[in-house]
């Protein structure tokens, strides 16, 4: 009989594998030895990131690795070098996420809360996640009073897919990060965060107006 922590860790292993293989990352599992403090290697762009799988039922980030042997159960909390990246797997939506290893302990929400306290957002984490901002269920157009959500606000407020390293690399040297902003219906903050989340170089400070002045 399969130890069940065991067998929902395999789980999201799997999950995370076939999520990051469709997204174009080259995977390796930690095969030679078991007791790494990764699951994973994801190699891509010549970028790695060593990965820790996790299945969250409860949608919590695990803060310690626990496992059973002969002379029982033990737990270890994780070191800030221990891994680069989670790959969280929610069982109720069926999704992977990948928060840094500095949302350890914390929550990432499914489903839209009926409370005024911000909370992480799951579509925030679908790529490899440094930085996110809380959400707030103003953003989800959701009625305190009457508990209800505003779909066409809950629409108008999705945040757009983030842009593949390669498109992003190339738009941010055809034209200022503020215009790449308005064209997506975005914050300047947000393309940085893009921009430091894939490691891509921009240009430096009075690029466009040397290049306005040159032409």
């Amino acid at each position: 009989m399969l130890h069940l922590t065991k067998n929902k860790g395999d789980i999201a292993a799997a999950k995370a594998v076939a999520d990051l293989t469709v997204k174009g990352y080259l995977v390796f599992t930690s095969v030679v030895c078991e007791h790494l403090p990764f699951d994973l290697i994801a190699y891509k762009n010549s970028n790695c990131y060593r990965i820790q799988a996790k299945y969250a039922g409860d949608n919590r980030v695990i803060k310690r690795s626990i496992w059973v042997d002969k002379n029982g159960t033990h737990q270890k909390k994780y070191q800030a070098d221990d891994f680069d990246f989670y790959a969280i797997y929610l069982p109720d939506i069926d999704k992977v996420v990948y928060p840094s290893i500095k949302f350890c302990g914390c929550y990432i929400t499914t489903k839209i809360p009926n409370s005024a306290t911000p909370f992480y957002w799951w579509e925030d984490f679908t790529d490899f996640t440094e930085d996110a901002t809380k959400r707030t269920y103003k953003e989800f157009g959701v009625d305190l009073t009457t508990r209800k959500v505003n779909t066409e606000a809950r629409i108008n407020t999705r945040k757009v897919p983030r842009l593949s390293k390669e498109e992003l690399e190339k738009l941010v040297w055809e034209k200022p990060t503020s215009q790449i902003a308005k064209d997506f219906g975005l914050s300047d903050k947000a393309i940085e965060k893009w921009c430091k989340a894939y490691g891509i170089e921009k240009p430096p400070r009075g690029y466009w107006v040397k290049l306005k002045t040159s032409t």
